[in-house]
C-alpha cells in the first residue's frame, strides 16, 4: 500500500470527521489507540481485500454515548476478475458490510429510520432506533462509517464482515454472498468519571481503617493471654482464613461462568478477611469474645504476607487479556498496611489509655459507623447503580456462596477438631466475614477503567450478602433456641410426672421396680370397705 494512498485516506477522513462530527455526551476526548500514525495495520486480509478502521480500538467509550467509527475496503491486485471489474467501477449497491456486537448489553449500533448511513444530529438524539445488528452499503476503495452507542460499562469485540451482493434488496433480505473480508474492532465502555465516585471510594478506604481502630480499641491484651491456651482453635481459624477460603474463591471462580475482572475481585475479597461485622455478629450472638479478638489480631498481620501472596500466584489465571493488567501487588500493599497500623494505633491507646480508648469507641467511632452504614444503604447504592441497573444472576450467586463456605468451613472443621460450641461459632463467623471496604478501595484506585468497576462488582455484593446470611443464621438460631426450649421442658415435665408416682409409691409403702413401666392397683383396707381403688404408675 502506498504513502500516497495513506495520505489521501486520513485526508478524506479528516473531511468526513469535519462535515460530520460524532455525539459525544461528556467533555471528556474518546482515547484513541493509534500505534502507527502513518501505516495503520489491517485487522483483516483475506488475500484479496483488506480491511481497515479509523480509530484501531476503542477504550475509553463513555457509558450512554456514542461515537462514530470510519473504515474502507480495498482491493489489492492479485489477478482477480472482480478486482478488474472493480477497478473499472462498480455500483455503491453492489457491496454492503454487516455489523455486529459481540454483546447487545455492552454496544449497539445507531439505526436511523430511513438506513441512511449518517451521523445524526443532536436534535435527533431522542428519535434513534438501536441495534445489535446492522447492514449499511458501502462504498469500496471509499471511507465508510457507522455509529456505536454504549449501553453498559465492560469489554466488547464489533464484527465487521464486507460481502458482495447485485443489489441492495439481497442485502437486506439476509441472502449471503461469500465474504470478502472481515474485521474487529476492540470496544472498551467506561462510566463517566464523577467527583462523587472519587469521594466515595475515599470514604470506604477511612471506613475501613477506621473499623481497624475501633477493634484495635477494644481488644485487651489480657483477653489475648488467656486465649493463646486454646491454640487449636487459633490454628483451626488460621488454615480456615488464609488457605481453604482463597482456594475456594478460586474453585468458585473457575466453575462459574464469570467475566476475569469479576473473578478476580471474588479473588480479592477471599484473600482479605476481617472487615470487623464478624466481630459485631459473635457479640450478637455471645460466642467468645477473646477468641474473636485473637483472630482479628492474627489475620491483620498475617493477611500483609499472604493476600499479596495469593492474589499474585492465583490471579494470573483471571487476565483479562494476555499482558494486558498487571496484578497490583504494591497497591494492595499499601492499603492493607493502613489498615495494619490504625489497628495497632487503637491497640496502643488501650493498653496504656484505655479510658481514652473507651471514649474514642463510644463517642466517636460508634456514631460514626452508624452514619456510614446509613449513607452506604442510601448514596452507596445510587452512586454505584450500574452494579444494580444490569444484575448478572452467576455474580450474585458467586457472592453468596463465598461467606456460606466460610461457615461452612469453619464449623465443620470446628466440628471435626470437637471444639466447644462457643469456638465453633466464632470460628465460623470470623472465617465468614471479609473485609470488602478495603478491598474496594484498593481494586478502585489500583486498577484501570472498566476494570476497576468491574471488578468492584463481587465486593459491593458481599457487603450485602454477610449481613443477609447473619440474619438467616440468627433466625435458624431463634428456631434452634424455641426447639430445644420445648424439648427440654418436654423432658422436665416427663422427669417431674415420675418424681410424683415415685412419691405416692413410697407414700403406699410399695417397692419401686427398676422397669419396665407398669400398672399397679392399690387398694387399702380402709378402701376394701369403701370399695375405692387407686391406679399408679411406677418405674
Amino acid at each position: 500500500m502506498s504513502t500516497r494512498f495513506w495520505n489521501s485516506y486520513f485526508l478524506v477522513t479528516l473531511i468526513m470527521s469535519l462535515i460530520f462530527p460524532e455525539i459525544n455526551c461528556s467533555a471528556v476526548p474518546i482515547s484513541v489507540n493509534m500505534s502507527s500514525a502513518t501505516t495503520p495495520p489491517p485487522l483483516s486480509f483475506n488475500g484479496t481485500f483488506q480491511l481497515n478502521f479509523y480509530p484501531e480500538s476503542i477504550n475509553e467509550l463513555i457509558r450512554d454515548c456514542n461515537t462514530t467509527v470510519y473504515f474502507n475496503g480495498t482491493f489489492e491486485e492479485v489477478g482477480d476478475k472482480n478486482v478488474g471489474e472493480i477497478k473499472n467501477g462498480s455500483k455503491s449497491t453492489d457491496f454492503y458490510a454487516r455489523i455486529v456486537s459481540g454483546n447487545a448489553e455492552i454496544v449497539q449500533f445507531v439505526k436511523p429510520v430511513d438506513m441512511v448511513v449518517k451521523t445524526p444530529s443532536r436534535e435527533d438524539i431522542s428519535n434513534l432506533r438501536f441495534t445489535s445488528e446492522l447492514k449499511i452499503p458501502i462504498h469500496i476503495n471509499g471511507v465508510n462509517n457507522f455509529t456505536i452507542q454504549a449501553m453498559h460499562i465492560g469489554y466488547v469485540t464489533v464484527f465487521v464482515t464486507i460481502f458482495g451482493t447485485g443489489s441492495l434488496v439481497m442485502a437486506r433480505s439476509s441472502q449471503m454472498n461469500q465474504p470478502l473480508g472481515q474485521g474487529e474492532l476492540k470496544v472498551a465502555v467506561v462510566s463517566r468519571q464523577k467527583p462523587a465516585d472519587f469521594v466515595f471510594d475515599c470514604s470506604a478506604a477511612a471506613v475501613a481503617i477506621l473499623i481497624s481502630f475501633g477493634i484495635g480499641c477494644v481488644t485487651d491484651t489480657e483477653n489475648l493471654k488467656r486465649q493463646l491456651k486454646y491454640p487449636v482453635s487459633l490454628v483451626l481459624g488460621f488454615c480456615c482464613q488464609f488457605l481453604l477460603m482463597p482456594v475456594l474463591a478460586f474453585g468458585l471462580a473457575m466453575i462459574l461462568p464469570l467475566q476475569k475482572n469479576v473473578q478476580f475481585g471474588l479473588l480479592c475479597v477471599a484473600c482479605v478477611p476481617g472487615g470487623g461485622l464478624g466481630h459485631v455478629a459473635v457479640i450478637i450472638s455471645k460466642a467468645d469474645l477473646p477468641l474473636s479478638l485473637t483472630m482479628n489480631l492474627i489475620s491483620t498481620v498475617t493477611m500483609l504476607g499472604t493476600a499479596p501472596l495469593w492474589i499474585f500466584v492465583l490471579g494470573q489465571y483471571f487476565q483479562q487479556t494476555e499482558g494486558s493488567k498487571i496484578i497490583p501487588i504494591y497497591n494492595f500493599e499499601i492499603w492493607l498496611a493502613s489498615t495494619f497500623f490504625s489497628y495497632t494505633a487503637g491497640l496502643v491507646i488501650n493498653r496504656f489509655k484505655p479510658n481514652v480508648a473507651e471514649g474514642l469507641l463510644n463517642w466517636f467511632i460508634k456514631p460514626f459507623l452508624l452514619l456510614a452504614t446509613i449513607l452506604y444503604i442510601t448514596v452507596g447504592v445510587y452512586i454505584n447503580m450500574y452494579v444494580f441497573e444490569k444484575v448478572d444472576k452467576m455474580t450474585v450467586l458467586a457472592a453468596m456462596l463465598l461467606p456460606l463456605c466460610g461457615v461452612l468451613v469453619g464449623t465443620v472443621l470446628s466440628i471435626i477438631f470437637r471444639q466447644k460450641s462457643n469456638f465453633c461459632k466464632t470460628i465460623a463467623l470470623e472465617t465468614s466475614s471479609l473485609n470488602c471496604l478495603i478491598v474496594l478501595a484498593a481494586l478502585r484506585f489500583s486498577l484501570n477503567q472498566p476494570d476497576a468497576d468491574l471488578a468492584s462488582v463481587i465486593p459491593i455484593w458481599v457487603m450485602f450478602t454477610i449481613p443477609a446470611l447473619y440474619v438467616i443464621l440468627a433466625i435458624l438460631g431463634k428456631f434452634k433456641g424455641k426447639i430445644d426450649m420445648y424439648l427440654e421442658s418436654r423432658k422436665k415435665n416427663q422427669t417431674r410426672h415420675y418424681s410424683i408416682a415415685s412419691g405416692i409409691v413410697n407414700q403406699a409403702n410399695m417397692a419401686a421396680l427398676s422397669a419396665p413401666l407398669f400398672v399397679t392397683e392399690t387398694i387399702t383396707d380402709d378402701d376394701q370397705q369403701s370399695g375405692i381403688s387407686e391406679k399408679v404408675t411406677v418405674l
